[in-house]
């Protein structure tokens, strides 16, 4: 009995050094630089993780790696051996990266937390999804609009600031996950990944710099 636990306790703890626990695709959610967060939209930064090898992506369409990198023990190095950052796995959806830098001309630690890309929770099909619309209340006066592949500014203002394109709201798709972009003028500007959707309501998780959920109702 003591060997049979040993030999799980041992392979648990291979499996932390090697990484196996990290293995997924992990969506930057914000930052922090020393006490203060950094009040914008981070980029869309994916962090691919197999085993001990890990991959930096900062394009949606992840066609090219912006970073290569590698996981030894509890550091993160370089596919040069230099070292890139430590890490700490907050629980198993959370991950958090912490990368000496400077602000300000002060040396600080830059804080990364990165959230598990999990599939969509959905009987809807991309189609289906994108004939509904979607209300989220903000505030008492201010409601937003999710309505996908139409423009959404005004005819007039698109001639007053001569633009053939203005705010599109698109539904996009990593793996089994769903997204909703942001275009403006043509360009991807933001993407969040929608947590679950049905044919009443859509809920967004892991909001840059806001809530962890947001959640928008059907437009009746």
């Amino acid at each position: 009995m003591k060997k049979i636990l040993s030999l799980i306790l041992l392979t648990l703890i291979l499996n932390s050094i090697n990484g196996q626990n990290l293995s997924g695709k992990w969506l930057l959610k914000d930052i922090n630089i020393g006490t203060e967060s950094v009040e914008a939209y981070p980029g869309f930064q994916l962090l691919i993780i197999d085993n001990i090898k890990a991959d930096l992506y900062t394009d949606f369409s992840l066609s090219e790696k912006t970073l290569g990198l590698k996981i030894v023990d509890s550091q993160i190095i370089t596919e040069l051996n230099k070292k890139y950052g430590d890490y700490k796995l907050i629980d198993n959806n959370h991950l958090k990266l912490f990368i000496n830098g400077k602000s300000n001309g002060k040396d600080t630690v830059f804080e990364f937390d990165f959230y598990r890309l999990l599939p969509t929770k959905t009987e809807l099909k991309k189609k289906e999804i994108e004939k509904l619309t979607y209300i989220f209340k903000e505030d008492e006066k201010t409601n937003i609009e999710f309505k996908f592949n139409k423009e959404l500014m005004k005819v007039e203002t698109l001639k007053l600031l001569n633009k053939k394109e203005g705010h599109k709201m698109m539904i996009e798709q990593i793996d089994s996950t769903f997204f909703v972009s942001n275009y403006y003028s043509g360009k991807r500007e933001a993407s969040f990944p929608i947590k679950e959707v049905t044919a009443e309501f859509i809920k967004l998780y892991a909001i840059p710099t806001g809530p962890m959920e947001l959640i928008a109702y059907r437009k009746k």
